[in-house]
Formats: C-alpha cells, sequence, structure tokens
C-alpha cells in the first residue's frame, strides 16, 4: 500500500503569517506605541499657534521648543521591570566573570 505524503498547505501558512503581522501591528497601535515613537515630531494645536504667532512676531525659533514633550511613563511595572533587568545583568556579569576566572585556573600552564 502506498503512502499519502500530505500536502503542506502554502496558502494557509501564508494567511496565517499575514495574519499574526495584522494582529501584531494592530495590538502597536492601539497600545500607543506609534504614539511614543513620534510624540517629539507631532506639533499639537497649542504649540502650531505659538509657532506661528512668533514666525509672524519674527522671533528666533527653535524646533524643539515646539515638540518637546515631558511626558513622565515611569510607574509601578516599568520600575518593577528596570529593577529586575538591573539584578538579572548584575547576576548574569559576576557570572560570567566567575566562571571566566575558574576556566583560566583550569587552563593555566603549571610548571
Amino acid at each position: 500500500m502506498e503512502e499519502k505524503k500530505k500536502k503542506q498547505n502554502i496558502f494557509l501558512k501564508i494567511i496565517l503569517v499575514l495574519f499574526l503581522i495584522f494582529i501584531s501591528l494592530y495590538l502597536m497601535d492601539n497600545l500607543g506605541y506609534y504614539n511614543i515613537a513620534s510624540k517629539d515630531k507631532i506639533l499639537t494645536e497649542e504649540k502650531l499657534k505659538e509657532f506661528e504667532k512668533d514666525v509672524k512676531e519674527g522671533n528666533a525659533i527653535d524646533l524643539k521648543k515646539y515638540t518637546k514633550n515631558d511626558t513622565n511613563y515611569k510607574n509601578f511595572y516599568s520600575n518593577i521591570g528596570y529593577k529586575a533587568s538591573k539584578s538579572i545583568d548584575t547576576v548574569l556579569n559576576k557570572g560570567l566573570k566567575n566562571i571566566g576566572k575558574i576556566l583560566k585556573k583550569l587552563f593555566e600552564n603549571e610548571n
């Protein structure tokens, strides 16, 4: 008896990949990733009016003055993440240094 090989459906795989890309882009947009990434480049209505007023009056113009946003995004969860990553970094760095010392002692030439 012949064993039938199961054909892989390439169309379904392509649809699945496109769906995953769509979901990831949708989540990034809804969670505000693009807004945070472009916050320094967007002029608000107030800043735009201030900019136009300064242009009419002939004042010196610095674009950083109109686009700067000092929003603080720190919160409890970001602080926990920062502390956790800092401790993991410390543990890994000390661990790798100790492993290096041990390997150095093992492979030293004894005269």
